[in-house]
This record gives C-alpha cells, sequence and structure tokens, in this order.
C-alpha cells in the first residue's frame, strides 16, 4: 500500500533541492512522512546512502523514521533499494557521535555511557575523593552531587571552557573529568563535546564531509548549544542542511535547549528556504481549535495557525472538569477509562499526562483499587510500586539505615514489620514466611563479610526464587506489570553495582588496572543510602514490554509524552502551582555564574509552561480531558491559568461522557531486531522475554567485557598492521595489550589472568594468521538484512580481502573467545552474508574463528543455506509477532539467569 500523497508545502519540501531548508511542522502535521519522502527523493537522485544522515530525538523516533523510510523506499524504488539502507545513518546525535568517536578514536571503543542513574551512583562512589561536599550549602552527598551535575552539564551544554570556572567547582570538574578518563567512562553530554573536539581536526572533518550530502535534524527546537555547534560543523560547503521542528513544542529548556535555534535559523543560515506543514492530520477539529486558542498565548513565538484535516466526531471533543479533592479526581478519571473500555476504547488507547510525578499516587491508588492496568509505555516511578518498596526496604533493615519515605521522617524497620510486608505484597503463606526469615537472617549476617563478593543482581533473583515469583501468570497484564518492577529493581541493582565495582586503570603499573568496591558493610550501606536518598525519587517504573498487542493505559509525564499520540488524553491536576509548576522561574543557584551562560532559560519561563501544557493538548486525536481538584486536605488550591483558557469546554464531571471506540487495527509494522536478540529468542523464548523485554539484568563477573577487550585489541593489532605494513611481534602485541585490553569489573589479579589469556589468544593469532592482518578490508562492519516484515541488524568482526586469492572476494571473519558444545554460530554468519550480498558485496566465504582453540571453521554460504537462513528468521520473527514465548527448557537452564523467574526453568 503507497503512502499519502503530498501537496502544497509538504510536497514542496519534498522536492526541495538547491541549499538549507527549514521545515515549520506544527502538531500532528505528518512531519515523519514527509522526512520520510524527502529522504527516499534524495536517493531517487542518485545521492548515496552513506550520504544522508538523519537525527532523532529518540530511539523510538528514529526506529519509526527508519521503518517509514524503507516502507517509502520499497514503494518507489522497489525492494532491492532496502539492501542498501544500511549505510544510511537514522539515530539519535548520541548515537551518531558515539558511533564517530570511536571510529576515529579506536580507543573509544572500552568506554562505556553513564546513564542518569550510573552517573549518580558513580559521584556518590567518589565523593569523598573528589570532596564534593563542599559544593553544597548544607554538606549533603546528594545535594552536592546534583549540585555539581547541573553546573557540570551546563559546561557541556554551552562548550564553556572550564578555564573560566571559579573555584572550587573548576577543581572538582577537571579531577571528576580526570577520573573518568581512568575508568574509561564517558557521559552523554562529553559525546557531544568530544566530537566536537574531534571535528576541529581537519582530517576526521574531512573524511566526514568527505560523504555526508545531506544533514537532517529533527525537532530542532529542542537542540542545545553543543548539539548546534556539532551540527554547524557537520554543515560543510557541500552538505545541505535540513531542520525540522516547531517552536511551540520546544519544552527541553531545563536541558539547555534553545528555542532561539529555530526562531533565528533563517538569520543564523545562509539561503534557506522556508517550508510550513500546518495542517494537524492527528486531531479533531474541537482539539485543534482549542490548542491553536492556547498557542496564540505563547509569547515570541512564529506567526502560525493549525488546520484542521479530520472531520468533527459529533460528540465533545475537549472536557473540562473539576473534583473536589486529588483523590476524587483521580475517582472519576478511574470512572471515564472505565466507561471508555465499556465503550470499545482500548486501555492502549487511552493516556493519563502529568507535569510532575507528584500527580502519579492518587491515579496509581485509583488504578489499583479497579484493575485498571498500567503497563506498556506505564512509567510511573519504580517506589510507587509496592514490589520496589519492600525490596527497597529490604536493603535499609539490612543496614540499619532509616527508610524514609518521601519527604517524611525516617526510621530504622523492624523484622517483624518487614515480613508483613512481603506476605501482603507477595501473598506468602506461613512456610513461605518462616523461609523467607532464614534466607533475609541469613543475607543480613553475611553483609559484613570481607572474603565475600557482594552478588546484588544474583541475590536478587534468589529472593525471588523464595517469593514464588515464577509461579506467576504472564498472560495477566497485571501480573506482568508486577514483573516487570522488579525487572526495574534488578537495573537498580545493576547500576549500582557497574559503577560501584568499575575497575580503573593503574596510573602507576602501566597496562594494569585496579578493582573497584564489592564487597563488605558499606557497600550495602551506600547502597542502602543510594535509594532512600536518589533512587525514590528518580527511577521510573516498568516501561513495558515492546508490544502494542499487550492492553493497558499508559501513565507517564509530559514530558516523555512528547512524540506519542493517542485516541483520548486525560490531563489532570491542572492547579496552581502543579501546572505551570511553582518552581518555574526561580532563581538557581548554579556552581556556574550567571554572567558566563543564558541561566535564565536553564530556571524557566511561563512560555516554557505554556509550550509544555500544548504538548500535552495535541497528543490527543479524538478526546481530551483536562482536569482538576479544589483542594489539598483542607486547603482550597487554585485553578491552574490554563485550565481557565477552557473555561468554555468547563463541565460537571457527572455530565463528562466517556470517549467511543472508532474502528481501529493494530498496525502491522516492520519489526527491528538485532541478531543477538534473535539469537536469544530462538535459544529460549521465555528468557528472551524475561530479559529483552521485560528487562531483568545480567550478574556481574570478572570476566565481564573480554570478548569484547579482545576483539579491540584484535582491531588495534590491525590498525598496527595497516599503518605499518608488518605484522606486530611479541613487544608490539605486549604494548598494544597495555594500551587496549580493559575489563571493566576485574581486579587486578582477575584482570592480570585473562590478560594474559589474552595475550597467547593474539600472539597465537598473529603467528597462524598474521596473512589475515594484511588482508583487512574493514572492522565492525555493519549489516542489515531487509525481509518482509523484519529487519535484522548486525555488525560483522572482520571482513577479508582477496578471498580465494581475488582482490574484490570477500569473506566474513567472527571471532570467539569462548564456545560450549553445541554452539551454532552458522545462522549469524549467514545472516551477514546474506546481507552483504543483497548489498552488493563479493561475498564468497565466512568463518568462525575460535580464538581459544585456535581453530577457524567454514560457515556454508551456498544460496541455498541462505535461502534456509531466511527461512529461519521469517519463522522466529512470525513467532515473535505472535507472541509466542514458549519456553525451551534444558541443561541451558543451569546457566540462565532468570531461572528463579521461570515457570520452565529446569534447576
Amino acid at each position: 500500500m503507497g503512502g499519502p500523497v503530498l501537496d502544497g508545502d509538504a510536497l514542496g519540501a519534498v522536492r526541495y533541492r538547491g541549499g538549507h531548508l527549514q521545515i515549520i511542522a506544527s502538531a500532528g502535521s505528518g512531519k515523519t512522512e514527509v522526512v520520510s519522502q524527502r529522504v527516499v527523493g534524495l536517493l531517487a537522485d542518485g545521492v548515496a546512502p552513506a550520504g544522508i544522515v538523519a537525527f532523532t530525538f529518540t530511539e523510538r523516533a528514529a526506529a519509526e523514521l527508519r521503518r517509514r523510510i524503507a516502507e517509502r523506499a520499497e514503494e518507489r524504488l522497489g525492494v532491492a533499494v532496502l539492501d542498501q539502507l544500511g549505510a544510511l545513518f537514522v539515530g539519535t546525535i548520541h548515537a551518531y557521535c558515539f558511533r564517530l568517536l570511536q571510529k576515529v578514536v579506536p580507543r573509544y571503543e572500552t568506554y562505556d555511557v553513564l546513564d542518569e542513574h550510573e552517573v549518580t551512583a558513580f559521584l556518590a562512589r567518589e565523593a569523598t575523593r573528589l570532596n564534593l561536599k563542599q559544593l553544597d550549602p548544607r554538606n549533603r552527598l546528594f545535594g552536592s552531587i546534583s549540585r555539581f551535575l547541573a553546573g557540570a552539564e551546563i559546561v557541556d551544554n554551552e562548550l564553556l571552557d572550564p578555564r573560566t570556572l571559579p573555584e572550587p567547582f573548576r577543581s572538582v570538574l577537571a579531577e571528576y573529568l580526570a577520573t573518568l578518563e581512568r575508568y574509561r567512562l564517558l557521559t552523554y553530554g562529553q559525546q557531544i563535546a568530544l566530537t566536537v573536539e574531534a571535528l576541529g581536526d581537519q582530517q576526521v572533518a574531512g573524511a566526514v564531509h568527505a560523504e555526508l550530502r545531506h544533514l537532517i535534524v529533527d525537532e530542532y527546537q529542542d537542540v542545545n548549544p553543543a548539539q548546534e555547534r556539532l551540527i554547524r560543523l557537520l554543515t560543510g560547503p557541500h552538505t545541505a542542511l535540513c531542520v525540522v521542528g516547531d517552536d511551540d513544542q520546544a519544552i527541553y529548556q531545563w536541558r539547555g535547549s534553545d528555542v532561539g535555534n529555530i526562531v533565528t535559523f533563517v538569520d543564523r543560515y545562509p539561503d534557506v528556504a522556508t517550508f510550513e506543514i500546518t495542517t494537524n492530520r492527528r486531531s479533531r477539529p474541537g482539539i485543534v481549535a482549542a490548542a491553536n486558542r492556547f498557542a496564540s498565548t505563547i509569547p515570541g513565538r512564529l506567526d502560525k495557525a493549525m488546520g484542521v484535516a479530520r472531520p468533527p466526531s459529533g460528540a465533545s471533543e475537549v472536557v473540562a472538569w473539576r473534583a473536589e479533592t486529588e483523590a476524587e479526581e483521580a475517582g472519576w478519571i478511574t470512572n471515564l477509562v472505565l466507561d471508555a473500555r465499556d465503550n470499545g476504547v482500548a486501555y492502549r488507547d487511552m493516556a493519563i499526562l502529568v507535569r510532575s510525578r507528584a500527580a502519579y499516587r492518587a491515579l496509581v491508588d485509583a488504578f489499583n483499587s479497579f484493575d485498571v492496568p498500567v503497563q506498556p509505555g506505564g512509567r510511573t516511578g519504580l517506589f510507587d510500586q509496592p514490589e520496589a518498596q519492600v525490596l527497597g526496604k529490604t536493603f535499609a533493615w539490612m543496614t540499619d539505615i532509616e527508610w524514609r519515605a518521601a519527604f517524611g521522617p525516617g526510621a530504622l524497620l523492624h523484622e517483624g514489620d518487614l515480613l508483613e510486608e512481603y506476605r501482603h505484597v507477595f501473598d506468602l503463606d506461613g512456610p513461605a514466611v518462616n523461609r523467607l526469615r532464614r534466607l533475609l537472617r541469613e543475607w543480613r549476617g553475611a553483609v559484613p563479610a570481607k572474603d565475600r563478593t557482594a552478588d546484588l543482581v544474583g541475590e536478587l533473583y534468589e529472593l525471588l526464587g523464595e517469593l514464588g515469583v515464577r509461579r506467576w501468570d504472564l498472560t495477566d497484564p497485571l501480573q506482568v506489570n508486577r514483573l516487570g518492577t522488579l525487572a526495574r529493581f534488578s537495573a537498580l541493582l545493576a547500576d549500582y553495582e557497574s559503577v560501584r565495582r568499575r575497575a580503573r586503570v593503574d596510573v602507576d603499573t602501566p597496562g594494569e588496572q585496579v578493582g573497584g568496591q564489592d564487597r563488605g558493610d558499606w557497600y550495602y550501606r551506600n547502597l542502602a543510602i543510594h535509594i532512600v536518598n536518589y533512587a525514590q525519587g528518580a527511577y521510573e517504573g516498568f516501561d513495558g514490554e515492546a508490544d502494542v498487542a499487550l492492553d493497558a493505559i499508559d501513565l507517564t509525564t509530559v514530558h516523555r509524552a512528547k512524540g506519542l499520540e493517542w485516541p483520548a488524553v486525560f490531563v489532570p491536576s491542572m492547579t496552581a502551582g502543579r501546572f505551570p509548576s511553582r518552581r518555574t522561574g526561580t532563581v538557581g543557584d548554579w556552581l556556574v555564574p550567571r554572567d558566563l551562560f543564558p541561566a535564565a532559560r536553564y530556571e524557566g519561563s511561563d512560555a516554557d509552561e505554556r509550550r509544555l501544557f500544548y504538548v500535552a493538548m495535541t497528543r490527543a486525536r479524538d478526546w481530551l480531558s483536562v482536569s482538576r481538584h479544589e483542594r489539598v486536605t483542607t486547603r482550597a488550591v487554585a485553578a491552574s491559568p490554563y485550565y481557565l483558557s477552557l473555561d468554555d469546554h468547563d463541565l460537571d464531571p457527572a455530565v463528562v461522557a466517556a470517549p467511543t471506540a472508532e474502528a481501529t487495527t493494530v498496525a502491522d509494522t516492520t519489526l527491528e531486531i538485532t541478531y543477538s536478540e534473535l539469537a536469544a529468542y530462538l535459544d529460549c523464548a521465555m528468557a528472551y522475554r524475561l530479559r529483552t523485554l521485560l528487562g531483568f539484568k545480567p550478574r556481574l563477573a570478572p570476566e565481564l567485557g573480554y570478548g569484547k577487550a579482545v576483539h579491540h585489541t584484535l582491531r588495534t593489532v590491525a590498525d598496527y598492521t595497516a599503518r605499518t605494513g608488518a605484522v606486530p611481534g611479541a613487544a608490539d602485541i605486549e604494548r598494544l595489550l597495555d594500551g587496549s585490553f580493559f575489563l571493566p569489573t576485574a581486579n587486578k589479579p582477575a584482570h592480570r589472568l585473562l590478560k594474559d589469556a589474552a595475550r597467547r589468544l593474539i600472539v597465537e593469532y598473529c603467528t597462524s594468521h598474521g596473512d589475515d592482518l594484511h588482508r583487512v578490508w574493514e572492522t565492525e562492519r555493519p549489516f542489515e538484512l531487509h525481509l518482509d516484515g523484519v529487519t535484522v541488524l548486525g555488525r560483522a568482526d572482520v571482513i577479508l580481502d582477496h578471498e580465494g586469492g581475488v582482490a574484490t572476494n570477500l569473506a566474513i571473519l567472527d571471532y570467539k573467545t569462548s564456545t560450549r558444545p553445541g554452539d551454532d554460530h552458522d545462522l549469524q554468519l549467514q545472516v551477514y552474508a546474506d546481507a552483504g550480498r543483497r548489498e552488493g558485496l563479493d561475498i564468497r566465504g565466512a568463518y568462525v574463528h575460535d580464538l581459544k582453540a585456535g581453530a577457524r571453521d567454514p560457515v556454508d554460504v551456498q544460496p541455498a543455506t541462505l535461502q534456509a537462513a531466511e527461512d529461519t528468521v521469517r519463522s522466529a520473527t512470525q513467532r515473535l509477532r505472535d507472541r509466542d514465548f514458549t519456553p525451551s527448557p534444558g541443561a541451558q537452564c543451569r546457566r540462565c539467569e532468570v531461572r528463579t523467574v521461570c515457570a520452565a526453568a529446569r534447576t
């Protein structure tokens, strides 16, 4: 089926050639379709896929844009073009920067990127050495961390020169950056700043501009100054820039984004053509009219108004109403949700969008009372769930740390109260409570041990086994949601462990590393402190399985709803102080002097809050409910001024009619999956669900990252050979190992042991297969295999040329640092070989190289075999689409991380 036929400015934007381009795209105007058709038009004009880079704001948006480009490319250019799309980059700015850094600075292959939770845990670990508390007037640990990170983010976002900063922040920041380097870690902000620095090298910039012809930036209103600088550097004399966005939807100023980028774009870039796509194809006329009226109150905006594409529904499309209390408001919302469900509206077609997490509690309580599932995309706070609460309390009880919920007073926990909470939350009988008591006492008694390595994730899985989690019914969305909460808690523990146990380069002994913290009373005490003082207010809950077939409601913040849409949307708690937030515009106490950066932009304004409410309104397709409550306990609260803008829609909640469903179908979209995910599904579909979809994390082990480290060292060996023309000798290999072999969680003895093993593998490889090093055509080569309804993504370790003595003949080589009896790696190389041939590469061979055994096994890549491999992929992905998670129990259960939460596991 073909895509929509475009006209007017939408068609003009697709067809425009000759310079820079600005597309002003109002909410619901179909910008993804315009961008995808523009990309396909460029491909039709003969632009090489590698010459096009498209930045999206999120990975989710990237996946949707990739899917749409593939569909439109196949429709216009034929199915064969899909095999060429692997070279076209569609992804986030951060993903592009990390890929570029790893390409031009190979050592970054051994680095990991810290997310916001990991960086907080890392700073808590290093706080004493960095003397962080001096940065907080009240000498608080997490207060100083928060203040420091806000300052460091400003430095990255604004590309400030650290030498201009005042003391003590300047010295702390310098030591922090040096510490990250020793631990081989990066932050998201550093990815941008380091790429900007790399592009200052003319050789690097020249290599990028040699290929890049078109740069497309979606959500341009949300880029910060550092990202804008990156975009400038990527936009060379032969690179046309296309920016897409809407100043009315700029809602991330608190992260440093500058709406001025889009408002002044035509003044800052030469020869800009502007097209406006303002017809809202998403929302009903009543919603569009209300949003237009409200948008006109946003100061400093580009002058525009959304047009209407859809007919009116014949019913009220916007309703505003009030309740006496917050609990009563949540009750009315629950009733409307249930009525809408009775009217045929699926739970997944409804969303509750809040300004902040403060509104979650009453809604969660009401939904729980009536068994309304809040799951796929349900992003309530993790510790709003009772399972996370009792698990968090367990770590506080084990270490005698006072438990404090939200802003209440702290108190020590007692064993009896904790066990009673477990009994209630997990529905335990008497014998189960007794077994749990023995386990928890044993666990608490082992906390101070100095001769025992902590294994937080593993201990959690042992506990879940005692709690009988494996017996939960995974056909019940509410039970799946509970299981997702436990998986999210495993992620919290993994975040803490990954930075506490993180090794660092030993600056006193080249080629060695120093292990992190992994045991003892303070290891557990610091975890409890981390949970009580940080995780409770920071961790979002279960994101849900990536599957639209599950039927449950979305409860999320407006910020996280950006780019999404639902037939029915509720926006509650529209009271003064909640929306707009009472903190907006508050003058901050920044570590960076106000004259060095635009502080007011970070502090927010009424205009920012108005844009946020506009975004909330325009997420609705068919029906929008805006509500408020009049009292908090006995205190009256005023209405939000934004609520008052809808006074002509004000109704008594008793007469508000719930929405009625239209005939809808779940879109049959192309499934995008990595080969490693596909292999995991083929190994055991249930384990795949538990790990990949629900998110249960693996345990940390000293050998974690060994394969990655060996692969990286082999790349440096190949680079050395290409640079010098000679295979490295023993001394050269030792030097290369010293600089490149890094294991993130190994202590010094483990690192030495594993480095010795790696040395043997690499020396053996260079001795027995040194000729390969002169045949390296490309390393870390990405592949995409496009089949009906599925795209498989993968990356081959090495591509060799001169296969069979012919220069253009290629062979895929995949390194394995260890294999087990019965392992079958043939399918992986057959998928890569198939993708390579479809792309036009002359793939003549493929080999699995077992580095430990020194053995190289050929893989059959004859056409009939590749066809069979395609059939296997199609069959597996169809089962995945059908949500077939039939387990495959067997010997592999003994080594499966999630066996304690799997009903089919054989122990």
